[in-house]
């Protein structure tokens, strides 16, 4: 029996990875534990700055704005010098925005260099990290690559709320924003410790923006605005939640009990997206984490917030693996870097019609619920893929 269940649990393990792509694995755990940490509390330390609901939302606004026009430029520079750089590079970005986001306690002028470093960080990172991916990822298996990225993820998003949570309740921001930092420089090592193989090309900024706007991507595009849903749910739903439970700790334990609830499910998700249809997946997947919005108009208690954030973490993951299998298909049939940018481009102007809705609805309005409504409405964009 323990032999059965060892050669099930086996099945479920990607078994051909690349070189290239075990040493994302590697980069992409370190890179994870330091996000786990901040993710969560970064809305909450701008809301605790004296931000506010609106005023986090239009931080968020002016990054993705930024960031639609400098994405291709991140592109040119992984496909000129290659994506491990490009990926190395960006870590530095990201330790100069936690020192700027830190000073902003002093002085709110400094969200303006926070937001264009972040910027710098996104550019830098998401475009080599994707390309590489698809570019290495072992084709029968990429499904398994995927989730096993993502259960790989989700397990130290487990360490790191709590971690986060500890710190801040026995410590200080200063000393969050400084261990994460030496986990995001070390994040580079795994990524420099060889030599990198690529052939340099140019990436032209138009032909980026003209794939967005074409029309024969146009069905694609509208899919990927489902994102927008995905802006509410890294900055809104954070304070609602230091909101409803006010102790750090109580905080990260929710997130973290929820995302080790999760984890198993998704490994198994990988495994079943290659050798089934991987659109009926992310149909029935797409159902699944619009109810997960759903849910949240009916929270009065604690413990909703937990059965919450478990059912939503469970159906994004759901959602997630399928979404990167199609996306990193579709680049393995063309060139990667245009694809993946397509994907990233696509997925900001998602985010940035979130933000602007929601700033129109905050005009108006302070309920919770309709922003959940509008979450739950953008996630439905996800069928159009």
């Amino acid at each position: 029996m323990f032999h059965h269940l060892h050669y099930s649990f086996a099945g479920l393990l990607p078994h051909k990875l690349s070189p290239e792509v075990r040493e994302l694995y590697w980069s992409s755990l370190l890179q994870n534990l330091a996000l786990s940490m901040l993710l969560l509390f970064e809305p909450i330390y701008l809301w605790q700055q004296g931000l506010g609901v609106k005023g986090i939302i239009l931080f968020f606004l002016a990054v993705y704005l930024v960031y639609l026009f400098i994405v291709p430029l991140g592109a040119n520079f992984a496909t000129r010098f290659g994506f491990e750089h490009s990926m190395a590079l960006s870590t530095v970005w990201q330790v100069f925005y936690l020192i700027c986001l830190y000073l902003v306690a002093v002085n709110w002028w400094w969200l303006v260099p926070a937001a264009l470093l972040y910027v710098l960080q996104k550019a830098f990172y998401w475009p080599a990290y994707h390309a590489d991916f698809a570019h290495y990822a072992v084709s029968e298996e990429e499904g398994r690559e995927v989730s096993g990225l993502t259960v790989a993820a989700s397990l130290v998003f487990v360490i790191g709320p709590i971690l986060a949570g500890l710190i801040l309740q026995f410590s200080s921001w200063a000393v969050l924003f400084i261990i994460a930092s030496g986990l995001i420089l070390l994040s580079s090592w795994p990524l420099l410790k060889t030599p990198e193989k690529f052939e340099p090309r140019n990436f032209p900024y138009k032909d980026a923006f003209a794939r967005l706007l074409s029309r024969a991507n146009r069905k694609l595009l509208l899919g990927y605005l489902g994102f927008g849903e995905e802006l509410i749910l890294l900055t809104l739903w954070p304070v609602f939640m230091v909101v409803v439970l006010v102790n750090y700790v109580e905080i990260g334990a929710v997130a973290a009990v929820a995302t080790l609830f999760t984890a198993m499910t998704t490994l198994y998700i990988g495994r079943l997206i290659d050798k089934n249809n991987k659109n009926r997946i992310l149909r029935l997947a797409t159902w699944f984490y619009f109810t997960s919005w759903v849910a949240r108009l009916f929270i009065k208690l604690p413990v909703h917030i937990f059965m919450a954030d478990s059912w939503s973490r469970l159906s994004k993951n759901l959602i997630m693996v399928p979404i990167t299998t199609i996306t990193y298909e579709r680049a393995q049939n063309n060139r990667a870097m245009d694809t993946v940018v397509f994907f990233e481009m696509s997925l900001v102007v998602g985010k940035i019609l979130a933000a602007l809705i929601l700033l129109v609805v905050f005009s108006f309005t302070t309920s919770w619920s309709v922003v959940w409504g509008i979450a739950a409405l953008m996630s439905l964009l996800y069928l159009k893929l």
